[in-house]
């Protein structure tokens, strides 16, 4: 089972997805975004902000037609969620950050229900049209996802998910659980069929050349930092770092998880951005 870092700092009492998100980046959604035309573009933060908009409406225009009721499993912030309501869907809104939920708290209670719990933890007696994965069906066993969304879905409902898939098994970006092929072994024995694969990785390309240049502008040089001292500084400068290794471990786990990220050419050799629609049998 791969390793997912973003989690060990979570337990750790940071959301690092939503950090590195807010307060290096100074965006709201967490996602990478939708980029028209990836090989002509403006790179800056406006730009991604207008991505990540176009990322959302990508997938709200995914819907097919007779879906009235979603389950948005690992809603983060809740972009896709509120999109969804304002599209006159209900949807059921579920992280296992109770923190996530102060991004709700102004949505009408009618439309989105907000749920602090991991999906293989969920339970309800609901039944849903579709349950949408974003960027979320890496964090939990693939054969409890599956099971959970046939659980969770009426007779021929759908599964969607947009998100990051390794193009094999290997070491490479082991922090993606998922490998595409296997994926889609195991969809088709749980009863799903695939209706619709899309590759949207160069789609995507353009949200990682900008976390390569946070990366080199913020990150490695505060790294860098952080290394000098702890080779030359005094006794004080020692001590403090000794009081803050907690935070220096952190910035190592982030330098870690977004080398490959931070790398388009890299990224595209191992990695597949796939935009995934099943459907669950008629009847089980």
């Amino acid at each position: 089972m791969a390793i997912d870092i973003t989690s060990d700092i979570t337990r750790n009492g940071i959301d690092f997805q939503l950090w590195f998100a807010t307060y290096v980046l100074g965006l709201r959604s967490l996602h990478y975004g939708y980029w028209d035309d990836p090989e002509n573009t403006t790179l800056n933060l406006d730009e991604v902000r207008k991505a990540q908009i176009r990322y959302t409406d990508y997938l709200v225009s995914s819907m097919p037609s007779n879906v009235h009721t979603v389950l948005d499993v690992g809603c983060g912030v809740g972009c896709n969620t509120r999109a969804l309501a304002a599209k006159a869907y209900k949807v059921t809104a579920l992280s296992p950050d109770a923190h996530h939920k102060k991004y709700f708290d102004d949505v009408p209670a009618d439309q989105v229900s907000f749920y602090a719990s991991k999906y293989e933890d969920f339970s309800s007696k609901r039944l849903f049209d579709l349950v949408l994965m974003s960027e979320s069906q890496n964090y939990f066993d693939t054969g409890i996802g599956l099971e959970q969304s046939l659980r969770f879905l009426v007779p021929s409902g759908f599964l969607l998910i947009c998100g990051m898939f390794r193009k094999r098994n290997s070491n490479d970006f082991s922090q993606i659980r998922n490998i595409e092929g296997e994926y889609l072994r195991k969809a088709q024995q749980y009863g799903f069929e695939l209706m619709d694969r899309t590759d949207i990785t160069r789609n995507v390309l353009p949200t990682l050349q900008l976390v390569s240049m946070a990366k080199n502008n913020y990150l490695d040089p505060a790294l860098l930092v952080a290394r000098h001292y702890g080779a030359v500084a005094s006794w004080k400068m020692k001590t403090a770092a000794l009081l803050f290794r907690k935070e220096l471990r952190h910035l190592r786990e982030i330098e870690r998880y977004y080398h490959g990220f931070a790398d388009p050419e890299f990224f595209t050799k191992h990695i597949s951005y796939l935009r995934l629609l099943f459907r669950k049998p008629q009847a089980e």
